[in-house]
């Protein structure tokens, strides 16, 4: 990934000179508060990387993570890992504690025999866990630690005090240009993060696959992002579209275990037709599936406050829906000189499905008028986080089509940034007409005012604005 941004370097570089050449500590809780099942997405996301070094100094590389498994046996089986130049084919057990392997019996049960490698975050203090299979065989383990997670993988949850910041004298005392080029370069620099984030993601899992999980990451809105990102990977793109458009959307709405709890009863005419086909796909896979929707309540799904047309069972028809256009979506993002905004746009405005046009929920009665599947502001967060994250880096001219996107919707992270930075001036009003905009003041807001504890009193920002000026 070749990324050229100059505003972004010198972002960077002033960010460092503000803090003295603080490293970015990763966004994510580590240790216990941790749920294993994010554990387990991050490491089949590529977050911790591909080549590691063994508990007994052995060079480990991934060269294939496999399939995410939904039966019983290892989290993930068919995979591929170079272990000191020799390659490996077989499965891979992910642990939170190195003494689970024993603990859950994996030792003796036959299924855990093809595990090549370990994966564990904690261990005991002074004693040794090995890992050994039926067979008697050791199997080579690897310790994840925080500091091997790539930038961006998890917003931060922590906010600032919603008053405006010593900061904001010296923004007012700056030339509209310097301002501008800040934020400029601040939001270049969120691009380029997650540019990262993404292709570690093609790299990892092909071109295809990373698209499509950035897609549904973006149709979970703010509460949902991580069940949908679940979703799509454990139901990866290839294996969807090898399936009829009915059954792939049973397995969404099964894997999802939506179906489990659904309302018969309670159905209009048509919601009862469309969840009868429903379950007769699902019924025919739904054993090879038991292990997740059994298990559904972990994808954490989030129901309170959420509007009708962003529910998640709506934006699973959505995903649906793109699923039947992917080709047409795909195309303009195989390689960078391929893409078209317009027609893009087009494309991801015009989907329809028959239920779900006009239906909220699997439960809810039709609503009297279509209602949009994926309407324009959601389009402009595909485009922002995954986009032009994908091809900027391998075209950089198309930072100058991004600077001109429009800012749809604004959210409480950017009122808060604008809040701190700004105030309540008309001048603020300057800074939040374009996309980039958002971006800038929200990376900026994450940078500065989340890493001072001292309730802006302390923080080195305000004085070090005169430099950028």
């Amino acid at each position: 990934m070749n990324v050229t941004l100059p505003l972004a370097e010198r972002y960077v570089r002033f960010r460092e000179e503000v803090f003295g050449g603080l490293e970015e500590t990763p966004l994510l809780t580590w240790g216990g508060a941790m749920p294993e099942l994010q554990l387990q997405s991050l490491w089949f996301g590529g977050a911790f990387g591909t080549e590691f070094t063994g508990e007994d100094g052995e060079r480990v590389r991934i060269r294939d993570f496999g399939e995410w498994n939904a039966g019983a046996g290892p989290d993930f089986t068919g995979c591929s890992v170079l272990i000191n130049d020799e390659l490996h084919a077989g499965d891979i057990e992910l642990d939170p504690d190195a003494r689970d392997w024993e603990r859950h019996h994996h030792g003796a049960n036959p299924e855990f025999n093809k595990v090549v490698l370990h994966v564990f975050v904690t261990a005991p203090g002074e004693t040794r866990a090995f890992t050994r299979t039926v067979e008697h065989r050791q199997v080579v383990q690897v310790r994840l630690q925080p500091g091997m997670l790539e930038q961006g993988f998890s917003p931060t949850s922590k906010v600032a005090p919603a008053r405006l910041g010593r900061c904001s004298l010296p923004l007012s005392q700056m030339s509209a240009a310097a301002v501008r080029s800040l934020i400029e370069a601040a939001a270049q620099h969120r691009l380029e993060r997650k540019a990262r984030r993404l292709h570690r993601c093609v790299a990892v899992h092909g071109r295809e696959q990373a698209v499509y999980q950035g897609l549904a990451e973006t149709l979970g809105y703010k509460h949902n992002q991580r069940p949908f990102v679940l979703l799509a990977q454990r139901l990866p793109v290839r294996r969807m579209l090898a399936q009829e458009p009915m059954m792939r959307e049973a397995l969404l709405f099964g894997v999802s275990a939506f179906l489990e709890h659904a309302p018969f009863d309670a159905l209009d005419d048509i919601a009862r037709a469309y969840l009868r086909d429903l379950w007769q796909h699902w019924w025919k896979c739904r054993a090879s599936y038991e292990r997740w929707f059994l298990r559904g309540m972990e994808l954490n799904w989030s129901l309170k406050a959420v509007r009708p047309g962003n529910h998640p069972q709506r934006r699973l028809g959505a995903l649906a829906a793109v699923l039947s256009q992917w080709s047409k979506i795909m195309s303009p993002l195989k390689q960078a000189d391929a893409w078209n905004l317009k027609k893009w746009e087009g494309v991801l405005g015009r989907l329809s499905h028959e239920f779900w046009d006009t239906h909220y929920t699997l439960g809810a009665r039709a609503t009297a008028k279509p209602i949009s599947l994926i309407g324009a502001t959601r389009v402009n967060e595909m485009l922002a986080n995954v986009v032009y994250p994908l091809l900027v880096p391998e075209k950089p001219a198309l930072w100058a089509e991004f600077k001109e996107l429009p800012a749809l919707l604004d959210n409480l992270k950017v009122r808060r940034a604008v809040l701190r930075l700004f105030g309540e001036s008309e001048r603020a009003k300057d800074y939040q007409k374009k996309l980039h905009h958002q971006q800038g003041l929200v990376q900026v807001y994450e940078d500065f005012c989340l890493e001072d504890d001292s309730a802006c009193a302390d923080c080195p920002f305000p004085e070090r604005l005169a430099q950028w000026g």
